[in-house]
């Protein structure tokens, strides 16, 4: 009916082929859970006759898979034993979504902290939290002070 819908599935090794393509393969009988992530929430967009496949996106950033997405088997995910407990929004109660509806409460400043200062990997994004609502002016300043004293020293 073209919504689309959150599931439950469980991984196993052969889940983590997908990394690169974003090809799930239908596990094994006897193939091993994986050891972390052993059930996963995904949300399905789409699905394609052609492979008998469900289009997918993951949680794991877009360098996982096919940007971020992968192409799970009709198989795998009819099977109650390894796909569970799906969820779609089909209607809403309302549709207005209008300032009324908004929460205005803007009080707690978050930056994204760098976890992986390799670059090798997307890296793992932790929020940091700044009481002090000044710290991105200052550090706006800072910067921009650094800038311009390039260009005046590149000037002269």
């Amino acid at each position: 009916q073209g919504f689309p819908f959150t599931f439950g599935l469980k991984l196993f090794t052969s889940f983590d082929k997908a990394a690169k393509s974003g090809v799930v393969p239908i596990p094994d009988p006897d193939e091993q859970s994986r050891e972390s992530h052993g059930s996963h929430a995904l949300l399905a967009v789409g699905y394609s006759d052609q492979s008998y496949s469900f289009i997918v996106r993951n949680s794991w950033g877009k360098y996982w898979g096919d940007n971020g997405y992968c192409y799970i088997p009709y198989d795998y995910m009819t099977d109650p034993n390894l796909c569970f407990d799906m969820w779609t929004v089909r209607q809403l109660a309302s549709d207005d979504f209008g300032q009324d509806h908004w929460d205005n409460d803007d009080s707690v400043d978050y930056h994204y902290e760098e976890q992986d200062p390799d670059g090798n990997e997307e890296p793992n994004r932790g929020i940091e939290h700044f009481d002090n609502e000044n710290d991105v002016f200052n550090d706006m300043a800072n910067f921009a002070g650094k800038v311009i004293g390039s260009f005046i020293s590149l000037a002269l």
